[in-house]
């Protein structure tokens, strides 16, 4: 699996570079080499989860390094259909380097594969990391979507890509939150199967309701014209910061049933 990853970072930072590149220039030919180097890591990615899946018997969710790994394959994946679907070359430069900081970390916590502990043998698990991770995926787009706008705003208030990258973090929470409810639901049937309750106070599932919480907000206030602007922008970028804690910081610094 290591030498795929390794491939892999290798190929996002060649898409990123020309997609800098191409950002500066409007070269035609970068703009291509950009989505094939894109394209080609995300082939090299699948091959290294599916390299992983075989060799563990099991979906690549049930540690840290698999997570981190899968996380950010679901960003990458992400990336390739705002390129594909809706030609935006920009928010990549952002989601691009989230995706290689996640590989790297993953390969600093890498670790030998094993069987499932009895709790997460339930295809109730398998649903609930996957629309967990869609959704940090599809959070990390709207995190990009905001930065930009700041970015832009703060160069040219009246430049026409601010509405264009209000609507790429306000859609990205749209499906983020739909995924991320979906998750909350069947994590609810997992624990229900694992320790005999739908909800337990500990921190993995507060700080995970308090995530639903903050994007419930934010999407109604992404569809309210009158709250778009500067502060919705900076309160969408509060909330990938509070994503990044809800996933790393919680798992690395409490104790939760999330730690396996």
């Amino acid at each position: 699996m290591k030498p795929l990853l390794y491939a892999t970072f290798i190929l996002y930072a060649a898409a990123f570079i020309t997609v800098l590149a191409y950002n500066f220039s409007k070269n035609g030919k970068l703009e291509f080499f950009s989505k094939i180097f894109l394209t080609l890591g995300l082939v090299s990615h699948s091959a290294a989860l599916i390299a992983r899946m075989y060799s563990t018997g099991h979906a690549p969710m049930a540690s840290m390094y698999e997570t981190l790994v899968f996380f950010s394959w679901t960003t990458a994946l992400t990336s390739l259909i705002v390129v594909y679907r809706y030609k935006e070359r920009m928010t990549e430069l952002i989601t691009v380097p989230i995706a290689m900081l996640a590989i790297m970390f993953a390969l600093f916590n890498a670790k030998p594969g094993g069987p499932l502990t009895l709790i997460l043998r339930t295809v109730w698990f398998e649903i609930h990391v996957t629309a967990s991770f869609a959704a940090y995926a599809l959070f990390t787009l709207a995190f990009s979507g905001a930065v930009l706008y700041l970015i832009t705003g703060y160069r040219d208030r009246e430049s026409s890509a601010l509405n264009n990258y209000q609507d790429i973090a306000g859609r990205a929470i749209l499906w983020g939150f739909f995924f991320f409810s979906a998750s909350m639901f069947s994590g609810a049937v997992w624990g229900y199967l694992a320790w005999g309750t739908y909800w337990m106070w500990e921190p993995k599932i507060i700080w995970s309701f308090i995530v639903w919480m903050y994007y419930a907000g934010a999407m109604h206030a992404y569809y309210l014209k009158e709250w778009r602007g500067k502060g919705l922008s900076i309160a969408t970028v509060i909330g990938f910061l509070v994503v990044i804690f809800t996933y790393l910081g919680v798992s690395m610094l409490m104790k939760s049933s999330h730690s396996f």
